[in-house]
């Protein structure tokens, strides 16, 4: 028997690609806080389109449990919203609890939307949480005793019953994930060092706490977490930090990474998200980010409109994230993702613009790494620009979140442009980025090409630049045999070494009737000369490169040249820069 279950439903969605089955992670401090104090709780995670209903009220059977608590957010809402009715027609003695960023947003609105929850957690949910699990929750009264809930009472009416002081943040023990989790398959690599941010985004729910402290936890228990998380990734050697500003304490940052570097010499690699304010005054910080493993790193772009940037507070210049983008290639971080809003406070033509141009400017300052994305603005709940939208130019026309999915869908407009223009922008946006990469990405050098699919084959990074290289068969397939099969370039063998290893060809050549065609990295055909066509030919994995060189030496046509087989290595070289062949030692 257990005390109670954590539910989170994910929406999943037909025309997109299934999310990562990440967990939410404030359910698990949860878990961990009401261990702590003698309950014991279990964390589910769900996809809407399963049959979640019979799904939970078997579990609920299995595990004799009636107190479920549920993560809401602005799309999850309308499927709990039917989800949770149908629960308790077919079972009313469950009792429901909901918190999470919509609920704590706006959470008279968030009980409208789903009546038959029983309470509303606002805020941090450790300690309400325990608290509603120790007393009789049936009744009442007991609730009002309880900080930071929102219920109904007798009359209809939304009773808030007063804020909790905050916590210091090692109150909260870190959750030892294995321990609550029933969804085996889940791979835990997420890790939150603090709570709060110190910035002020007019887009941001943080924008809109009158009190925005950030609160870090003790850099010993952050460590020691590192090394749970790390002991149980399995053959995973990525990690990711949740922070809104992972670096904001240079100190504490310093500590985090010689430990990366000290125990595990850098070699587990790790995500983070930054602002520019804060890494523009800690530039001196990237050599140590990139040697503890920071090999992928988000930044908030916004917009390439001053005006927009300062309308969203976000303290930051338009240079100066150019030469943040610039600064982070140069030290060598591997990947850097960069978002744009579309259709925010203020957009117009112009505006746009100056965004998409600003976008394709840091594709070119650091091919094979910048990576720019863009989200259609979303009035989230409890933001500045959900508050007072006319402030910002803002007018909401879907108030409700209901035509589609955060990001994806305008349901806003501004003074200029109409939701239809705003989503054709974002497909626009979109567009001329892919069409940009595609026109960097025939010049990234063979160091670059094969870092990325590293990254990618051992790290599973994958970004536009790796969706755009493996368009290319002849590249995919070559990188794919080097990362997971064991075969080398012939850049790593000399004419000496060469011999037994055997050329394996990536792509086959075509013909137009009287000739073959050999593929080029551009994607077009190149005719080969004869010598090219019989190392082409022979190049099919069956023989090795001794042996090819004996059988072309006694072709006639080839009689006049002279150091043949210095000829044939030097061909394969050539063919190496179109990715052509690979090479595996004889058996």
């Amino acid at each position: 028997m257990i005390d109670a279950l954590l539910i989170q439903i994910y929406t999943s969605y037909l025309h997109f690609s299934e999310p990562k089955k990440e967990p939410q992670l404030g359910q698990y401090y949860i878990a961990e806080y009401a261990k702590r104090k003698g309950y014991n709780i279990r964390v589910k995670r769900y996809a809407s389109m399963e049959p979640v209903v019979s799904n939970i009220l078997k579990l609920v059977k299995e595990q004799n449990c009636s107190l479920l608590g549920f993560y809401v957010d602005c799309n999850n809402v309308w499927v709990l919203r039917r989800i949770l009715f149908d629960i308790k027609e077919r079972n009313p003695d469950i009792f429901v609890v909901i918190g999470g960023p919509q609920v704590t947003g706006e959470p008279n609105m968030a009980l409208k939307r789903i009546p038959v929850a029983d309470v509303a957690i606002v805020g941090e949910g450790e300690i309400p949480f325990y608290e509603i699990l120790s007393c009789d929750y049936r009744d009442q009264n007991n609730l009002y005793a309880i900080k930071s809930l929102v219920l109904k009472d007798a009359n209809g009416n939304y009773v808030f019953t007063g804020s909790q002081k905050q916590k210091s943040l090692d109150t909260y023990p870190f959750p030892r994930r294995k321990d609550y989790s029933l969804d085996p398959d889940i791979v835990f690599d997420q890790i939150s060092t603090g709570r709060g941010c110190i910035g002020n985004c007019a887009f941001c729910f943080e924008g809109s706490k009158k009190d925005n402290t950030l609160r870090l936890r003790p850099v010993a228990d952050v460590l020691e977490e590192i090394d749970y998380i790390i002991e149980n990734l399995g053959d995973q050697k990525y990690i990711c930090f949740l922070d809104d500003t992972f670096i904001i304490n240079p100190s504490r940052t310093i500590t985090i990474c010689n430990h990366l570097i000290s125990k595990y010499n850098g070699e587990y690699k790790w995500f983070c998200e930054a602002r520019v304010d804060i890494l523009s005054q800690n530039v001196e910080l990237l050599p140590l980010l990139k040697d503890a493993g920071m090999f992928r790193v988000q930044l908030g772009g916004e917009s390439g409109s001053q005006k927009i940037l300062d309308a969203y507070k976000k303290h930051m210049k338009v240079d100066e994230l150019k030469n943040m983008v610039r600064l982070l290639y140069e030290t060598g971080i591997p990947s850097i993702y960069i978002n744009f809003i579309i259709g925010g406070a203020f957009e117009t033509i112009v505006s746009f613009n100056e965004t998409l141009e600003l976008a394709k400017y840091l594709m070119e300052i650091a091919p094979g790494c910048a990576e720019v994305g863009c989200s259609i603005f979303t009035p989230y709940v409890g933001t500045p620009m959900y508050k007072e939208p006319e402030k910002y130019g803002i007018k909401v026309i879907d108030n409700n979140i209901l035509s589609g999915a955060d990001g994806y869908m305008s349901f806003t407009e501004t003074e200029e442009l109409t939701r239809y223009k705003i989503l054709q922008l974002y497909y626009f946006f979109e567009g001329e980025c892919s069409k940009k990469a595609e026109e960097l990405v025939r010049n990234l050098s063979y160091e670059v090409i094969s870092n990325i699919f590293r990254w990618y084959n051992e790290y599973g990074l994958e970004t536009t630049w790796t969706k755009k290289l493996q368009q290319n068969e002849a590249i995919d397939k070559y990188f794919a045999a080097i990362y997971k099969h064991g075969f080398i370039s012939v850049r790593e063998l000399t004419i000496e070494t060469i011999q037994l290893y055997v050329p394996h060809r990536t792509k086959e050549p075509i013909s137009d009737g009287t000739k073959l065609y050999r593929s080029t990295f551009a994607g077009d055909y190149s005719p080969n000369s004869l010598l090219e066509e019989q190392v082409i030919l022979l190049s099919s994995g069956k023989i090795p490169f001794a042996e090819i060189v004996y059988i072309i030496s006694k072709n006639h046509h080839f009689n006049s040249i002279g150091n043949l087989e210095e000829r044939i290595f030097e061909m394969y070289c050539k063919f190496d820069n179109e990715f052509l062949i690979v090479w595996k030692r004889d058996l």
